[in-house]
């Protein structure tokens, strides 16, 4: 019998050590090589598990929304019935849980989105998803613009948290919750 493979480990360090090295040095800064010393492997062994830069990314997005809606379901758990305001405490909600990385890393995957065609299209899918996200857990209370305004605020809060993550402490999910309000009393 051979010895179990390791290979979805190796990808998850990988992919961790380039979430930092991205966080640290944006996009442009993270290179192959900078993530493979951050990774404590040599180069080659980042390119047996992932193809090139862009196939970090890809995988990156698909780790950094895969980590939000385990959030969303742990809020859930934790006894919020209101589907929306779960999803403002998953994304806003500061604590032990807080992740200036992650934060960094969308901020990244947004800015490069605007050089990178493919990338673009799947933010400009995921942003889609969102937007249909949020209205359904409105159940019905919002439409495109109000869950529009929804995103843009926790975009924007996302954004000011990755810059300056003291400045967004204690007001980014009251903030929400007061938007929510205020557009559901509209």
């Amino acid at each position: 019998m051979g010895r179990p493979s390791n290979r979805e480990q190796r990808r998850a360090e990988i992919l961790q050590a380039f979430a930092r090295v991205l966080a640290e040095h944006g996009v442009a800064g993270a290179t192959m090589a900078r993530v493979a010393e951050e990774a404590g492997f040599v180069p080659g062994l980042i390119h047996h598990h992932f193809r090139d830069k862009d196939d970090l990314l890809d995988a990156l997005l698909g780790a950094l929304v895969a980590g939000f809606h385990a959030r969303i379901r742990a809020e859930q758990a934790l006894g919020s019935t209101d589907a929306l305001a779960a999803y403002g405490d998953a994304a806003l909600k500061l604590g032990e849980r807080s992740d200036t990385i992650s934060a960094r890393c969308w901020v990244g995957l947004f800015a490069e989105a605007l050089r990178n065609p493919q990338l673009f299209k799947r933010m400009r899918r995921l942003i889609d998803s969102e937007l249909s996200s949020i209205e359904q857990r409105a159940a019905g209370r919002f439409a495109t613009p109000e869950a529009g305004a929804v995103l843009a605020y926790t975009l924007g809060a996302l954004v000011l948290g990755a810059f300056a993550p003291q400045k967004t402490a204690g007001f980014a999910a009251p903030g929400f919750h007061r938007l929510v309000r205020g557009l559901l009393a509209d």
